[in-house]
């Protein structure tokens, strides 16, 4: 099986030497750039192609969200991994809504990553632990949860099917040809009846149910 191939984006070159030491004693994995601003992140990302990008929110000039906003016009996104000292659920929640596959808090990256590159390349997501210390971020499926699943209209479904395959709103958008804002609404019906908050939760919930909401 070939190497995943990953982008660093940091501007602290020190923290990116650590980020790549960490990645490379996993194994299975191949650095095969670097980057210390959202502009050069946004560049490498269009001209390498990698599988995996672990980028840094706050950076000089174009920060981390801008460039997830850029990306989401893109055809093909790849998996990107929040590494950050923000440990703010506005900021978990804007992530996932750009197709953010995981937030890693960079006080506990070096512990974190193991299980957090197992969890995105086995299609999943991931959040540091450390950032759900005072509640659970995503709550499991019960039976109430199970009944509410058959609340949600047919387009509800396709959108939460979309977000299952890591597709950000405006890609919902553009394949099942209605508005942004059409996609938006639906996502805070579903959150509503499901009774879930927040983007990551409902990333959550359609990662972790996503064989009970694939049409049969």
């Amino acid at each position: 099986m070939d190497n995943k191939r990953l982008l660093i984006v940091d501007d602290h070159p020190v923290f990116r030497a650590g980020l790549k030491q960490v990645v490379i004693g996993v194994g299975g994995f191949e650095v095969v750039a670097e980057a210390d601003t959202g502009e050069s992140a946004l560049m490498q990302i269009r001209h390498l192609g990698p599988d995996i990008v672990m980028l840094d929110l706050a950076m000089p000039g174009m920060d981390g969200l801008e460039v997830m906003e850029h990306l989401s016009e893109e055809d093909k996104l790849p998996m990107v991994i929040v590494v950050t000292s923000y440990d703010d659920k506005a900021y978990l929640d804007r992530a996932f809504e750009l197709g953010a596959r995981a937030f890693v808090i960079k006080d506990s990256a070096v512990t974190d990553l193991v299980d957090c590159l197992e969890a995105v390349c086995n299609g999943g997501i991931y959040i540091s632990p450390s950032l759900g210390r005072n509640k659970p971020l995503l709550p499991k499926i019960d039976h109430s949860a199970a009944s509410a699943l058959e609340q949600l209209t047919p387009t509800e479904r396709q959108v939460l099917v979309k977000l299952a395959q890591f597709k950000t709103s405006k890609h919902i958008a553009k394949e099942l040809g209605m508005s942004y804002r059409t996609v938006q609404n639906h996502r805070s019906h579903i959150c509503s009846k499901l009774g879930l908050r927040g983007a990551h939760q409902l990333m959550g919930f359609a990662c972790d149910n996503a064989s009970k909401i694939m049409p049969g």
